[in-house]
């Protein structure tokens, strides 16, 4: 359990939010740039001193202004995960992984293997790629033991592919060694891959909280095109090998996506582009699209001359049309329709 209640004031910009996290896993704070995302983590950390407020992790109390308690940082056991990876580049990657206070040498060879870096021990750091020496940054705050990892945008300055390669270790990580993490971000992919929790900071106040199932995003996105997506979590069902189809159940019927290879998990997470989603009155016959789902209208919203419309299949769905689409179609709230989902995107 993380409870955080935080008030500090700078000369341009105040924090002040409260917020309560159960999640063994991935709390993500997600915002645009500037909204106190890493304040907030440097102030659980230790590193900046809030005005007032409580920080409790896991029953420890690690600030309390009340109470007169303030936690120094070595004591806090906080594993900090930076922009970059911050390794000492004289040192080889094995003795970067055992510089740290509470260091344990005794796990170095299963946190190695575990992050795939065994066989770069001997190496230097200024040899490896971006996304190797992130592995080792967070082999290296894993050894020292931590109770919590914060990590700060640790994949802000790796292109495309080498994020692709980090993602699976990182949201493998609260289950293989038992350790909340919060996660700071905001790119959209990283939101929906990796939050079991998220919380939304926008200038220095949380705007909402929960799971990340529903639509989203309206928040200022730095990947992406900052289109609206619905998540869907989904129970994994059946992985079709000839069409490299992976079927999945959720509160609304059966999803099928199409994918490579089969999830590795039983909980899988699916994704859906608002601009993929067509609306029908009629039930379709006859038809290529895979994925139909029965609805009805919540609510419609114009968005940039279009509309976006909220729809409820068991879980909330959003369909961006034509503004000419909606008054030709006679859409309200309380209609009846079909959905048909052009593309659904499966996030491992």
């Amino acid at each position: 359990m993380i409870d955080v209640q935080l008030k500090k004031s700078f000369p341009s910009f105040d924090v002040n939010i409260s917020f309560s996290s159960d999640s063994a896993g991935i709390t993500v704070l997600a915002g645009p740039s500037g909204s106190g995302k890493t304040t907030i983590i440097n102030m659980i950390a230790g590193l900046v001193r809030p005005d007032k407020g409580r920080i409790c992790i896991n029953g420890r109390v690690l600030f309390d202004s009340g109470q007169d308690i303030n936690c120094p940082v070595q004591a806090r056991r906080c594993g900090y995960i930076f922009q970059d990876g911050r390794l000492f580049p004289h040192m080889t990657v094995r003795k970067n992984l055992l510089y740290g206070i509470n260091c344990d040498p005794s796990k170095l060879e299963d946190v190695a293997r575990l992050l795939g870096i065994c066989h770069l021990l001997d190496r230097l750091p200024g040899t490896l790629s971006g996304g190797e020496k992130q592995r080792v940054a967070i082999g290296r705050a894993l050894l020292m033991k931590p109770w919590i990892l914060l990590m700060d945008e640790p994949l802000a300055s790796l292109d495309p592919a080498r994020k692709n390669e980090l993602l699976p270790y990182i949201a493998d990580l609260p289950e293989q060694f038992g350790i909340p993490i919060f996660y700071v971000t905001h790119s959209r992919l990283e939101i929906i891959r990796l939050s079991d929790e998220l919380i939304r900071i926008n200038e220095g106040r949380v705007q909402s909280s929960g799971k990340p199932q529903g639509e989203f995003l309206g928040l200022g996105v730095a990947d992406g095109d900052g289109e609206y997506v619905s998540v869907i979590d989904c129970e994994m069902m059946n992985f079709n090998p000839v069409y490299n189809v992976v079927e999945a159940r959720f509160p609304g019927g059966i999803i099928r996506i199409l994918d490579g290879n089969p999830p590795r998990g039983k909980m899988i997470r699916a994704a859906i582009k608002a601009s993929d989603v067509v609306i029908s009155l009629d039930k379709p016959e006859n038809i290529s699209t895979n994925n139909i789902f029965r609805g009805i209208i919540r609510e419609l919203e114009e968005s940039n001359g279009d509309v976006l419309v909220h729809t409820d299949i068991g879980v909330p769905l959003a369909a961006l049309i034509l503004k000419i689409s909606a008054v030709r179609l006679n859409l309200k709230p309380g209609t009846e329709v079909y959905l048909l989902v052009k593309s659904v995107s499966l996030i491992y």
